[in-house]
């Protein structure tokens, strides 16, 4: 039996598109599993400041600037989380770079990154973030906007 060096890298490359599948749908459920997190927290916002939004709308503060405001507070949680994502997977990766590298090293290999870091997809990752961010608050913002005041004075 014969191989040559350019089967075993297409075997190789076959193999590591198996596991970007299999990352890519953990990552795909992973972020699914935030965005009802997020939904979830927004809608408990809601629900936990019922009376300061009474207050707010009776003070004067018109139900354009409350949907706003729900609305940047999901687009913040959002944000932070896609950034806290960013630097956690950064450092796990420069780690795991670190670690091979150092036994690449003491059994006489060559270095190599085995995870980068593209600036695009960091870009790519913190505006994705946010955008679910801004579409998880939607729902909250318009039911925070569309409360009756008197209403939610009196809520307890």
């Amino acid at each position: 039996m014969v191989s040559s060096l350019s089967d075993t890298i297409e075997q190789a490359n076959k193999i590591f598109g198996i596991v970007q599948l299999v990352l890519g749908l953990f990552g795909l459920i992973a972020l699914i599993v935030s965005a009802i997190g997020m939904f979830n927290t927004m809608t408990i916002t809601l629900l936990e400041r019922i009376n300061e939004i009474g207050i707010m709308r009776s003070i004067g503060v018109t139900k354009r600037d409350i949907r706003y405001l729900f609305l940047f507070e999901s687009m913040v949680i959002g944000f932070l989380g896609g950034l806290s994502g960013v630097i956690i997977g950064f450092l796990g990766g420069e780690l795991v770079n670190l670690f091979f590298n150092l036994l690449a090293k003491n059994f006489g290999g060559q270095t190599f990154d085995l995870f980068v870091s593209p600036s695009w997809f960091i870009i790519f990752i913190m505006v994705f973030s946010t955008l679910i961010g801004l579409v998880t608050g939607i729902y909250p913002s318009k039911q925070a906007a569309s409360l009756n005041p008197l209403e939610a004075l009196r809520y307890k």
